[in-house]
């Protein structure tokens, strides 16, 4: 049997008034239909541990989100790169507030 989406809503917005979670802010913002709260402020690095034509060993680039296992980067030659986590040619630095450049 599944669950009504307007009692799964409801369960979903009375959690987050429980734990104080506010809906949208300048920091923050919660999908009510994931259950999943996003940080604005947070985001996620790379770090090359290579050098090659693409990518500079020891600089650190700005990601986006990881979709699929995956983060899309700007590398070098200003083209956009999609990286998987499992790539051992780059340390992550997952949802940070900053990272030193």
């Amino acid at each position: 049997m599944a669950m009504d989406d307007e009692i799964k809503k409801q369960l979903v917005e009375q959690l987050g008034a429980e734990l104080g979670v506010k809906k949208e802010n300048k920091d923050a913002r919660f999908d009510s239909s994931t259950g999943t709260l996003y940080a604005n402020d947070l985001k996620n690095y790379a770090v090359s541990l290579i050098d090659s034509d693409q990518f500079t060993k020891g600089k650190v680039y700005e990601c986006g989100d990881i979709v699929n296992g995956r983060l899309r980067v700007i590398n070098d030659v200003n083209r956009p790169s999609n990286i998987h986590l499992d790539d051992y040619d780059f340390e992550f630095h997952l949802h940070v507030a900053n990272m030193p450049k």
